[in-house]
């Protein structure tokens, strides 16, 4: 992983980390399933406009459009949706968890399909990074009034099988698109997921509220800069790093929400969550395989 990669990992932490608090603010108004609706649409939107201005863009999405419909589906369109499902009625904790399974799985998947094998410390920094969430967002998983309860079993499984998703869309990307490039690969996938959730969009959409200026400047601010231009930065790390590796940036995801909600929403900063973020950013260090005397050094 080159120091590049690494600066990517953490751009990409911070654009990610930010959708939180853009969710905090437009879902009340918006809906769940509206709001990632408008996210996508306004995601494909901007990469609609690399693909007018680029004829090596419309080239890579005319001759892998197939495959880039498979990596829209499965890396926005199904995860956003199931994801919103799962939101009313599991706490946010608890989905930073599932969201957590992404590397896992991916790394699964990537031993099991595609014959990429993962080595013993990979191993071992993903479940160091897992335990780390867990012990993030302990407070949300085991105590309080927003404890998680038997009836949150399916909205549980369908945060789960928009983590599949994540995981499959990942590999689809580093095996199937490596010769493609991340700006073409986010265009043509987005643009595809954006006309599959634009009848969702149109039929929840709130008609006849007020929706507020903050409302409309979250969900645009979460189509551009956390999801198109997010993706572009993931596609290039999957191709540069693999999908499990690229996929471990969920681990650190929270650390940077945690700090966000502390510095703009006025959120506690608690003991687990400094103990987790740094239980996390171990994992996350073994799982990359980086070297601190080989950074120092470059």
């Amino acid at each position: 992983m080159t120091n590049r990669d690494l600066i990517i990992f953490i751009t990409l932490s911070f654009m990610w980390s930010l959708s939180f608090i853009f969710y905090r603010v437009g879902v009340p108004e918006f809906g769940s399933l509206t709001f990632a609706s408008l996210r996508v649409i306004f995601a494909g939107l901007v990469m609609l406009i690399f693909v007018l201005i680029s004829k090596k863009n419309r080239e890579g999405i005319r001759e892998n459009w197939k495959v880039l419909a498979l990596v829209g589906l499965f890396s926005a369109a199904v995860p956003f949706m199931l994801f919103s499902f799962s939101a009313r009625s599991v706490n946010a904790g608890v989905l930073a968890v599932l969201n957590a399974s992404v590397p896992m799985l991916s790394g699964f998947i990537a031993s099991t399909f595609f014959k990429d094998r993962l080595s013993k410390k990979q191993i071992l920094g993903l479940i160091i990074g897992v335990i780390g969430v867990v012990i993030l967002m302990s407070e949300s998983l085991f105590g309080g009034q927003n404890a998680t309860s038997g009836s949150s079993l399916l909205p549980m499984g369908y945060g789960l099988l928009a983590c599949v998703g994540y995981a499959l869309g990942a590999n689809i990307t580093r095996n199937y698109l490596n010769d493609v490039s991340p700006v073409a690969i986010t265009a043509g996938s987005l643009i595809i997921a954006s006309v599959i959730m634009l009848p969702v969009a149109i039929y929840e959409f709130p008609y006849g509220k007020s929706i507020s200026a903050q409302a409309w400047v979250s969900v645009i601010c979460i189509g551009v800069f956390s999801t198109a231009i997010a993706l572009i930065f993931m596609n290039q790390l999957i191709k540069s790093i693999g999908p499990m590796r690229a996929t471990s940036i969920t681990l650190v995801i929270p650390i940077f929400a945690i700090i966000l909600g502390y510095l703009l929403l006025g959120e506690a900063l608690d003991t687990p969550a400094i103990i987790g973020s740094v239980v996390i950013l171990f994992g996350t260090y073994l799982s990359l395989e980086l070297s601190v005397t080989r950074m120092i050094k470059s």
